[in-house]
């Protein structure tokens, strides 16, 4: 029999010198920085973008401001009578036009002025809702005299009239809406002279 080894040789076991290994190498990491010029670039349009927008809205609710305090009188005075439903035609016509124009309108001169602010489709209806009140402007009893039709017809001239339009969009829309009546108007007489267009 064989002697039992009480001190077996170890096959698995490592060298009695291992080799020196030194830590892994990390490579250095990357910076973000400096940015590329397209980051900035578009940081700044984003940032030119969001003051635009700022700018334009401020403007906008400022351009509206004196059109919402006209709105919220005639909706909270319920009982308004004609009278100051043309003072109020006239302050908030005064904030958006010619001061110096609209001070010396009055009655049907001053009614002519708000219907030509008016967009051709509802000038009509304007007109046919106010018409009494400014025909009865003068008269005794038109001071407390209370008309739902002629609310109605500051309430429409409040909200499409006001603000007005810039001077090349009604300059555009003015030339459509003559365009459209020269055309009605050659298609009448061509109809009146029988012939057809």
């Amino acid at each position: 029999m064989q002697p039992i080894n009480t001190n077996p040789i170890q096959t698995n076991a490592l060298p009695a010198n291992p080799l020196a290994l030194q830590d892994i190498h990390v490579p250095e990491q990357i910076t973000n920085y400096p940015i590329a010029y397209g980051w900035w670039i578009l940081a700044v349009l984003l940032l030119l973008a969001i003051v635009l927008i700022i700018v334009k809205f401020k403007k906008s609710a400022k351009r509206n401001q004196i059109k919402k305090q006209a709105l919220t009188q005639l909706k909270n005075n319920i009982k308004i009578n004609n009278s100051e439903l043309i003072s109020l035609l006239k302050w908030a016509a005064m904030h958006y036009f010619s001061r110096v124009e609209l001070a010396k309108l009055y009655g049907e001169s001053l009614q002519h002025f708000l219907v030509k602010q008016l967009p051709q489709k509802h000038q009509i209806k304007f007109t046919e809702l106010s018409n009494e009140a400014f025909k009865s402007q003068y008269q005794a009893p038109f001071h407390n005299e209370v008309d739902t039709s002629f609310q109605q017809a500051v309430l429409l001239w409040l909200n499409q009239a006001l603000p007005p339009k810039t001077l090349k969009e009604s300059q555009q829309t003015e030339q459509k809406n003559t365009d459209t009546h020269n055309n009605a108007h050659s298609n009448l007489h061509q109809k009146i002279e029988g012939v057809s267009p």
